[in-house]
């Protein structure tokens, strides 16, 4: 072998041990990144949308999330969001907003947890302005994204729901889904979640498991008047909300 050979073979040989070298080099850094103390720092420093930590945050979500916590990724990064796109955006302030824009850039942007945050301002945009159609609409949507980590206490933001949307789909899953897991997972000796689910379940139709459920209700509420009084609206078949519903 001549000696030009030998340089370029010592060359390739050398330039393969940096590659690798520099590869384990990242690869280390990248991995003392995700520790307790690294996120929690940056978790501060994710209202920079454009910066590093944020980018990391949406990137590797499910890394975050096994040194924090469950779904904390998606929290912090929610919050991000909506403090840099949804501030002031209110039924009062600006009435008939298009969201067409915003959508593009929640979609483009950050993907699924764009659209997450998107459709929990829409929800609760539609819920101030009383429009109970696109209330119903984007309550669908949201916790169909969201049902295991809502940012709002459930049983809350579905009661005006049963109490003024008509729209059957809607309703069932609001009663099959959303408080069906909400109170297996958070509201088990809970008597007004209870109430709310007795009385989804009266309104799609289902009257004996209504009454199961109110009957519940009355008895860990130690006979609450209110509830007392819902009961035996279902067993004389009587309406227990709003009859007249607008903006369906």
């Amino acid at each position: 072998m001549n000696m030009k050979n030998q340089t370029r073979n010592f060359l390739f040989l050398a330039i393969a041990i940096l590659s690798f070298w520099n590869t384990g080099i990242q690869a280390q850094e990248k991995r003392n990144l995700f520790t307790k103390d690294n996120l929690t720092s940056m978790r501060q420093k994710l209202n920079d949308i454009g910066g590093e930590a944020f980018k990391l945050f949406l990137k590797y979500p499910e890394k975050v999330n096994a040194v924090l916590g469950k779904d904390k990724a998606q929290y912090a990064l929610r919050t991000a969001i909506s403090r840099a796109y949804f501030q002031g955006i209110d039924p009062i302030k600006k009435p008939n907003f298009d969201w067409t824009a915003l959508q593009k850039t929640m979609k483009s942007k950050f993907g699924e947890i764009g659209l997450e945050t998107l459709y929990s301002t829409q929800m609760m945009y539609y819920l101030a302005a009383k429009d109970w159609g696109n209330y119903g609409k984007y309550y669908a949507l949201y916790f169909e994204k969201a049902l295991k980590r809502p940012e709002y206490d459930v049983n809350n933001i579905t009661w005006p729901l049963f109490e003024n949307v008509s729209d059957p789909d809607v309703l069932k899953f609001a009663c099959d889904v959303v408080m069906k897991y909400a109170i297996e997972e958070w509201y088990q000796n809970d008597p007004i979640s209870w109430d709310t689910y007795a009385n989804l379940l009266y309104k799609i139709g289902r009257k004996e498991k209504a009454i199961e459920w109110e009957e519940k209700a009355v008895t860990q509420s130690k006979q609450d008047k209110v509830f007392v009084e819902t009961l035996e609206k279902m067993k004389h078949n009587q309406v227990t909300w709003l009859e007249a519903v607008n903006n369906q």
